[in-house]
């Protein structure tokens, strides 16, 4: 016959390892769900921020794109840094313009943008880690060239604004993005 024991003597020994043991258990697979939670919500914010810096910058481009004024589209050697230049409209200006260019300068894709004088008014980075960026020009007669004007302009005369502009990066990150914004016709 087993002894019985009284109601007011307590936990065992064992009784109290085991609830310990059980204890340290859940402990644990507790730390390493918030840790793994933890861990996962640094990678999507880390890219969340990406997104909405290529999503501020693809929608900041096209809109310099679509107010862009006719005949003002340029582009110059990738070497000298000064890939694309064009005047857009600007209602609070006195001349109603601002002259824009776009450039990779140190892995990052800058926004100049300047007055009618060439006084420089904001240079902002628009997207950090970019190895290459590429901008191509859609031409009704020639199709798509890489430089604007096209060959066999005639010197001096301002050739009308593409039809629509392409950009390219190449981002150190191993992505690529694309975006092709169509210009308002400038009548030329």
């Amino acid at each position: 016959m087993t002894a019985r024991r009284a109601p007011s003597a307590g936990f065992t020994l064992i009784e109290v390892l085991v609830a310990l043991a059980l204890f340290a258990l859940i402990s644990v697979a507790g730390f390493t769900m918030l840790d793994q939670v933890l861990r996962t919500q640094r990678q999507t914010d880390g890219r969340l921020e990406r997104l909405a810096e290529l999503q501020r910058a693809m929608y900041l481009v096209t809109a310099d794109f679509l107010q862009a004024r006719g005949r003002s589209f340029t582009t110059g050697p990738a070497d000298t840094g000064a890939m694309i230049a064009l005047r857009r409209n600007a209602s609070d200006l006195r001349d109603g313009s601002l002259r824009l260019s776009f450039r990779v300068q140190d892995g990052v894709l800058l926004r100049i943008v300047q007055g009618n004088s060439g006084s420089l008014i904001a240079e902002q980075p628009l997207v950090k880690a970019v190895t290459l960026a590429e901008w191509r020009f859609f031409d009704a007669a020639a199709g798509w060239v890489a430089e604007w004007p096209p060959a066999g302009q005639l010197p001096g005369a301002a050739p009308p604004n593409p039809r629509a502009v392409e950009l390219r990066l190449t981002l150190a990150d191993g992505g690529a993005l694309r975006r092709v914004a169509l210009l308002p016709r400038d009548g030329g």
